[in-house]
C-alpha cells in the first residue's frame, strides 16, 4: 500500500509539471500567432503606402480592420532632410483597455 501511495505521489507531481508545460506552450503559441498577425498587418499597410503614398500628413488616429479584430495600427509620416523623401512608420498595437505598448513597428523611406 505504501508503494502505491508513493507511486501515485510521483505520478501526480509529474502530471502537474506536464500540465504546467502544456499551458505555457499554449500561451506561447497564442502570443506567436498574435505577433504573426501584427507583422502581417504592418507589412500590408506599409505595402499600401508604397503603392499609394499620401500627399498630405496623415492623422494620428488608430485604425482597425475586421480581419484583425485584436489589433489596431497607426500610420505616421514625417519629413526628412532630403527632398521628396518622407519617413513612413506603421505601428501596430494590441487592443486593450488602456494604453498598450506597440507590438511591432515598421519604418520605411518613401519617394513622393
Amino acid at each position: 500500500l505504501l508503494e502505491i501511495m508513493v507511486s501515485l505521489a510521483i505520478l501526480s507531481i509529474s502530471l502537474v509539471t506536464l500540465l504546467s508545460a502544456h499551458n505555457r506552450a499554449l500561451s506561447l503559441n497564442a502570443e506567436a500567432a498574435m505577433l504573426t498577425d501584427a507583422v502581417t498587418l504592418a507589412r500590408e499597410e506599409m505595402e499600401r503606402l508604397y503603392f499609394k503614398p499620401p500627399t498630405e500628413s496623415l492623422d494620428v488616429e488608430k485604425k482597425r480592420r475586421k480581419d484583425y479584430p485584436l489589433l489596431e495600427w497607426l500610420t505616421q509620416m514625417k519629413e526628412t532632410p532630403f527632398e521628396n523623401i518622407v519617413e513612413a512608420r506603421v505601428v501596430v498595437y494590441k487592443i486593450k483597455g488602456g494604453e498598450s505598448p506597440p507590438v511591432v513597428s515598421l519604418k520605411a523611406y518613401l519617394a513622393r
